[in-house]
């Protein structure tokens, strides 16, 4: 093989590798997360820590992926009906849907908490009206969203303890099941994902899980949006 022939080689070598490294180094990841109390960071003694949205984001950077990140859609009483209002009078949250690459969701537990609350006494019939009320919100959510982000979709459910409060558990049930059957979302399974609750959650009285948990669903993330 001729000496030109071995630097043009190695010349075209050398900038695949380049060309590798700046789409790598200069990738960006525009993400939108819409959440509630469970995407804070809230540990199993309820004190703001560090979030799985925390390990996500660091989990990125350590891949020297750039971040484009807006937390201003979680918050602790967020609400499906209040992100259907958001989307449908903010523009601000239709351009940022519009250009995000990456979505997760992760709310419904504190329309369930309100429906079930607003009654003294609870049946069935009842019930199951309420959580089809937050079925059909859910379902309205996830047509506002598709009207401008038209990416992936990771929708995190919540935890089941069955030991709880019955009818919340249904209401649970319920949720998880909507995300779980829609195809528009790719459904992580939180109550499986967590099912060795002594590991996950330190305060066994605690809705909320610990850091350890935080850091599973975290991953769970991360094989969801970049090694698929």
């Amino acid at each position: 093989m001729s000496r030109k022939i071995k630097l043009l080689i190695l010349i075209i070598l050398s900038l695949s590798v380049y060309f590798i490294y700046y789409q790598t180094s200069n990738k960006e990841e525009k993400i939108v997360i819409i959440g509630d109390r469970f995407s804070e960071g809230i540990n199993s003694y309820g004190i703001k820590d560090y979030s799985y949205i925390d390990f996500y984001l660091n989990e990125l950077k350590e891949k020297n992926i750039k971040i484009k990140f807006n937390n201003q859609y979680i918050k602790r009483d967020m609400s499906i009906f209040q992100m259907i209002d958001k989307i449908q009078t903010y523009p601000i949250i239709k351009r940022e849907l519009l250009e995000a690459n990456i979505l997760i969701i992760n709310i419904g537990y504190n329309d369930l908490i309100y429906e079930l609350a607003i009654e003294k006494t609870l049946n069935h019939k009842m019930l199951e009206e309420k959580l089809n009320k937050i079925k059909n919100n859910y379902q309205l959510l996830l047509k506002e969203i598709r009207k401008y982000y038209k990416g992936k979709i990771i929708g995190i459910g919540y935890y089941q303890d069955n030991q709880e409060d019955y009818y919340k558990n249904i209401g649970i049930r319920k949720i998880n099941q909507v995300l779980q059957e829609s195809n528009q979302i790719e459904y992580i399974d939180i109550t499986k994902l967590l099912k060795e609750k002594d590991k996950y959650f330190t305060n066994p009285q605690s809705i909320y899980p610990n850091q350890l948990a935080y850091q599973k669903i975290a991953q769970e993330i991360i094989t969801k949006t970049l090694e698929k």
